[in-house]
């Protein structure tokens, strides 16, 4: 039984850096930034302070980084950790 439990510990160990890789997270920053999302694709959700909602805007994406800018003109950057 604890052969059994060694060899799927590290089993899980082995699987984590590749599970990690694959939900790569990203942070966005900006100005009065109350909450923003994204995901890899062609548009973030951004929430500005002082707005009682956000919206989603489009991105330019260069590898591990995506800029946008809202409506207001506020940019926004979003980086894959």
């Amino acid at each position: 039984m604890r052969r059994c439990l060694l060899a799927l510990a590290g089993l899980v160990m082995g699987l984590a850096p590749a599970s990690a890789q694959q939900g790569a997270s990203w942070v966005c920053s900006a100005p009065n930034l109350v909450r923003g999302e994204y995901s890899g694709g062609t548009d973030a959700y951004i929430h500005l302070s002082g707005f009682s909602r956000g919206s989603r805007y489009a991105v330019q994406k260069q590898g591990r980084t995506a800029t946008g800018v809202t409506a207001n003109g506020t940019r926004f950057i979003c980086r894959q950790q």
